[in-house]
């Protein structure tokens, strides 16, 4: 009897010590760590699935970046960002700068032109900028590695997007079906990838709070801070929606040449400073001089008169809110209208967007603000050893302190 009054109390005292035991803190701490990593696990998935249904691409958007999309909380932390455009926001700038960075394994010097170009953007301009840039899985990487550098060498902030250049092609399929058998030279050319085309449409591939861009390729050279270039969309009558800097090389004339054969008196491929070929020195063709024949110069100081030479696209200013609006614009770029434009001045380009520009300009000048030649000062001299060396010289013509050198037909741009 007292044996099992002992086992009973012994019974008793060790059911009352399991009891403290597992409510105590080192048996709970037992039980923490051994759910940590399930805790973990599916923190770790939540936050991954979250990121995903952040950062994934929605059918329509641009692809996003993977930096703070509210712009960092110190900017003296970091002078980059990589970010999603948003219209407000922390890393609001409205100077949008398009670049098209694709196919850099087989362009050898893509990658210095790009170098050439952000320094010398970033060097003389200490605005806050947006660089956008279309590009391709190949290239991006050495796209954001050169931007990086750039930006801490002159101690600039500024925000980048990256987008997929098979979903900008994608949203301007039809623009480019109506296009591509009219400026194409032949099929698989170099200016055959849609890519030559998406100006056209950028304002679909955009963000629709976005109104201004400037689109510029990757071959030019600043002299003069962007923010200037800028400042002439201040400068655009209301109706205008791109503004264009003219061609000048004799590209156009070449191009039009049956045209000009059967209009003598156009003006359309003639060079920009049509004043300059009064001079006799100046060789003027046959349709040139029946056009100036009898024509009385302007006196000094008079409002000078300019030729037709065609539009390079070298640098495009989009007014993307007017595009956005503009019946008449969806109108023109359809096939059937781009195809009535291209037969009624016999043209068959090979240039592209530029191409385009260029009839437009034929048929809707008041859709286009003339850009001064400074802004976009070509360097190409290929048609001066391909016949046409005796006016090359007249169509090359630019006058004024150069802004921007446009290194076309691969030429070194001055630094």
């Amino acid at each position: 009897m007292g044996m099992n009054k002992t086992l009973l109390v012994f019974i008793v005292a060790s059911g009352f010590l399991l009891f403290i035991y597992a409510n105590s803190s080192v048996f709970n701490r037992h039980l923490v760590q051994k759910d940590t990593p399930e805790r973990l696990a599916a923190a770790a998935a939540l936050v991954h699935s979250n990121r995903q249904h952040q950062h994934k691409p929605r059918e329509g958007q641009h692809r996003n970046g993977t930096g703070n999309e509210d712009g960092p909380s110190d900017p003296s932390a970091s002078k980059l960002k990589r970010v999603k455009y948003v219209s407000k926001g922390r890393n609001d700038t409205e100077y949008n700068i398009f670049l098209i960075y694709t196919k850099e394994s087989q362009n050898l010097i893509l990658h210095s032109q790009l170098e050439l170009f952000l320094r010398s953007l970033l060097k003389y301009s200490s605005i806050e900028l947006h660089l956008h840039i279309i590009t391709d899985e190949q290239s991006e990487r050495s796209a954001e590695e050169l931007i990086k550098q750039q930006i801490e060498r002159f101690h600039r902030t500024a925000f980048y997007t990256l987008y997929d250049v098979r979903d900008c092609a994608e949203k301007i399929n039809d623009i480019v079906h109506s296009m591509m058998p009219l400026f194409n030279y032949r099929s698989g050319s170099y200016y055959s990838d849609a890519l030559f085309l998406l100006s056209l449409g950028l304002h679909r591939i955009v963000d629709r709070n976005m109104r201004q861009a400037i689109l510029i390729d990757c071959d030019v050279v600043f002299r003069a801070s962007v923010k200037e270039l800028f400042d002439q969309f201040e400068l655009f009558a209301p109706d205008q929606l791109f503004g264009l800097a003219p061609e000048l090389t004799p590209v156009y004339r070449h191009v039009l040449s049956r045209y000009r054969m059967n209009n003598p008196q156009t003006i359309f491929g003639s060079p920009y400073y049509l004043d300059n070929l009064a001079s006799p020195t100046n060789v003027l063709s046959p349709s040139t001089n029946d056009a100036l024949r009898g024509k009385k110069l302007p006196a000094s100081g008079d409002k000078r008169r300019h030729g037709y030479p065609g539009l390079n696209s070298g640098v495009v200013m989009l007014q993307l809110d007017r595009i956005r609006r503009s019946r008449l614009y969806e109108e023109i770029i359809k096939e059937s209208t781009v195809k009535n434009m291209a037969d009624k001045y016999s043209f068959q380009g090979h240039l592209g967007d530029q191409d385009f520009y260029t009839l437009m300009g034929f048929e809707f000048p008041g859709l286009i603000y003339r850009l001064d030649c400074v802004w976009n000062r070509q360097l190409c001299t290929w048609w001066r050893e391909h016949g046409y060396s005796d006016i090359f010289d007249s169509y090359f013509h630019c006058e004024g302190a150069v802004k921007i050198y446009h290194g076309n037909c691969n030429t070194r741009a001055p630094e």
